[in-house]
Order: structure tokens, then C-alpha cells, then sequence
């Protein structure tokens, strides 16, 4: 609704990873520069970690998007299931049709008939897990036995885990040190510097359309609520535009962010302290006591998606905000001759009646300014 009012061809900031939309800093430039060679030299298990909206499956979909000739790629989004259960998601990733009958030797035997298959045609299967954190040690060390296959001198399957900075310490686990050992490339994507952070911004203003905007203060104003995380500056944007387009703002500075971020509870730090919580890597999984495992997955995944519900409810609002300023817009926007046009026909025949003038009282207390969309604060 504001792309009219800021000459913008689209939304800039949305909150689905968009490959259209990746800005390659030098972090996202390094991380996938280790993405491409671990693919071309086909390097075996390849690892890449990041925080809470750093860009990880952006990054992800742009490499599917520009894969190679003779690349084969497959992809995991749902890894919240148990090691048995993997055989069936590759079978079907990878259209490998069947009749199994629920027999585990035979979805393996199709399994490696799909690879060898490949490779004699000279096709490179790659498989990439997103949010590969959520595995137990159970399911990735199935991984690494439906890896197993290989030939004298490259594996047929190239497997790329891509997760939060839990994955790391999930690799450490004693039961996947074989695992580990294979593993030839780990990158940990950092988030966005303060420059980096202003040339995201501008480049996705750009990207959609327009410039300018956003002043340089308001610019850092931004890198100081988010800390550079490209989810969280996208969510700020997206509210900050349809804040300004409410009040008629051209440019959005400083001052205008912070009543933004105050509407929502104050601050950012209620939300940044969430995403900086799941960054830490949890406690070492014990060798044994698959309660106390099976406890651990279900904090880390309560708390990702607590947080994705935050960043849901936000997205939300705007959408709702987007539905209440439609209308007033409108009236506002109607050309003068047709609200002229309207008073005239509406003008009564009759002369107006002249009522005594009320006398007037003053009221020297200060002016409460309150913007019409404060009411929309979203609860901690």
C-alpha cells in the first residue's frame, strides 16, 4: 500500500528469504564463495551455521536457483522428524518411485540405485538440509551412512547442513565424530556491520524501485535496534514505511524510528535478547539419557518458534495496518474538484441559520501529540 506513496515498484522488506533480494556483504560473499567450491570440488559434508535471520536460506535458494549443469539438488526444509523417517523424505525429494512395502532394504537399495544411476550420467546429487539443527544425532548419523556410497575418489552424495549455531555443537556430540571427521568446509555466517547494514537497506530500497528515504542517522538508528540481523532489519523497515506513509512522511529519520520501536513496548531489547539466547550453543548432548536429548530439541524448538511467532504477529500487524489506512488514504487523495464538486451538492438551498458565538475558555495545558497508530502496540 505505501510502494505508491515512496515510488516503490514492490515491498522491499518482507520476511520470506527472497533470492532476488540477497545482498552479498563480505560475509554472504565468503559463505558462499565456500558453498561453491564445496560443490564443484564435490567435498563431501559441507556446513554452514549463522544466527536467527542472518540470511542462511536466502543464501540457499540462491545457489538452487543458479545451480550448475549436471547438478542434481535436493532439499530438506522439515528435519523435525526421527532417523527412520529420513530415508522416506530423501525417496521423495528425489521422485525415486517404488514399491517398498515398508521394507527398509529395499528403499535403501532404490536409494543407491538412484546414485549410482546418477553418476553414470554423469549427474552430481546434492542434498541440502535447511534448519538441519532440529536433527538428532540419531537421524544425522543416518546422514552419514546414506553417504556412504562412493567412488575411488569422490562421494556420490554431497551433503550441505545449513542451521543455527546449535548445529556446531551438535557436531561435537561423541556419537558423531565420524561425522565430524568428514566434514571439509564449516562456515559460521555473521551478521551485517553497521556500513553493511546501510548499504543492505539501500540496496533493497534500490531493488524495488527507490532510493533515499531512510536518512543516514535513521540508517544507524537501525543497525542499533538489529545489530545488522537482515530479518530483523526487515521487519523494522516494513513498520517504519507503513508508519511514515501514515503521517505523510517522505523521509524517515532518526527521531521517527524510535517512535516507531517505542509503539512496540519501548525498545528492541525484549526481542533481541530472544534471537541472542538461541544464538548461544546449548549445553553438550549427553552420550547417553535420550530423555535428557530429546529435552534439549524440544527447548531449542520451542524457542524457534516463539520467536518465529514474534516475527508472524509482527508481519501481521502491518498487514493489519495496511487494511486501516486503505480507506482514509482514499478520501484523502480524491482530486479538489471532486470534493468540491461534492460540498456543492451537498450545500443546502436555504440560507444557514447564525448561532450566537460560544465563548471560549483557554486551556493552557501542553498538547498530548499521539499518533493514530500508536494504538497498534505489540505486546512483549
Amino acid at each position: 500500500m505505501y510502494e505508491d506513496f515512496y515510488g516503490l515498484q514492490e515491498r522491499p522488506f518482507t520476511l520470506v528469504p527472497d533470492p532476488d533480494y540477497l545482498f552479498l556483504g563480505s560475509q554472504h560473499k565468503l559463505a558462499r564463495a565456500y558453498l561453491e567450491y564445496g560443490i564443484k570440488e564435490r567435498m563431501g559434508f559441507v556446513v554452514l551455521t549463522g544466527e536467527v535471520g542472518t540470511g542462511k536460506t536466502t543464501l540457499i535458494k540462491s545457489l538452487l536457483r543458479e545451480k550448475g549443469p549436471g547438478q542434481r539438488l535436493g532439499v530438506l526444509y522439515q528435519t523435525s522428524v526421527e532417523a527412520e523417517d529420513l530415508l522416506d523424505l530423501l525417496l521423495n525429494e528425489f521422485q525415486i518411485r517404488g514399491h517398498f512395502a515398508g521394507r527398509r532394504v529395499a528403499r535403501l537399495g532404490a536409494f543407491n540405485q538412484f546414485l549410482l544411476s546418477s553418476h553414470a550420467r554423469g549427474e552430481h546429487v546434492v542434498l541440502v538440509v535447511d534448519e538441519a539443527q532440529n536433527l538428532g544425532p540419531k537421524a544425522l548419523e543416518e546422514l552419514r551412512l546414506l553417504s556412504n556410497l562412493q567412488t575411488d575418489k569422490e562421494p556420490l552424495l554431497q551433503v550441505i547442513l545449513v542451521g543455527q549455531p546449535g548445529l556446531r555443537q551438535r557436531l561435537r556430540h561423541p556419537a558423531l565424530r565420524q561425522l565430524a571427521q568428514r566434514v571439509a568446509i564449516h562456515y559460521h555466517l555473521s551478521p551485517l556491520d553497521r556500513e553493511e547494514t546501510r548499504d543492505y537497506i539501500r540496496f533493497r530500497l534500490a531493488r524495488a524501485g527507490g532510493s533515499g528515504i531512510f536518512t543516514t542517522p535513521a540508517l544507524d538508528k537501525l543497525y542499533d535496534y538489529t545489530q545488522g540481523v537482515p530479518r530483523r532489519i526487515n521487519a523494522w523497515c516494513d513498520l517504519a514505511l507503513v508508519a511514515g506513509f501514515a503521517e505523510g512522511r517522505y523521509e524517515i529519520d532518526a527521531e521517527f524510528i524510535d517512535l516507531v520501536i517505542s509503539t512496540q513496548g519501548g525498545s528492541l531489547e525484549g526481542f533481541a535478547s530472544e534471537a541472542s539466547s538461541m544464538a548461544e550453543d546449548p549445553a553438550p548432548l549427553p552420550e547417553t539419557s535420550g530423555s535428557r536429548v530429546q529435552a534439549s530439541d524440544n527447548g531449542l524448538s520451542a524457542a524457534v518458534q516463539d520467536l518465529s511467532g514474534r516475527l508472524t504477529r509482527l508481519e501481521g500487524l502491518v498487514l493489519e495496518m495496511t487494511s486501516q489506512l486503505v480507506p482514509i488514504m482514499t478520501k484523502i487523495c480524491e482530486k479538489p474538484s471532486q470534493r468540491e464538486q461534492v460540498q456543492v451538492s451537498e450545500a443546502p438551498s436555504s440560507p444557514r441559520p447564525v448561532f450566537p458565538e460560544p465563548k471560549l475558555t483557554r486551556d493552557n495545558s501542553p498538547p498530548t501529540r499521539k499518533s493514530w497508530w500508536s494504538r497498534f502496540w505489540l505486546p512483549g
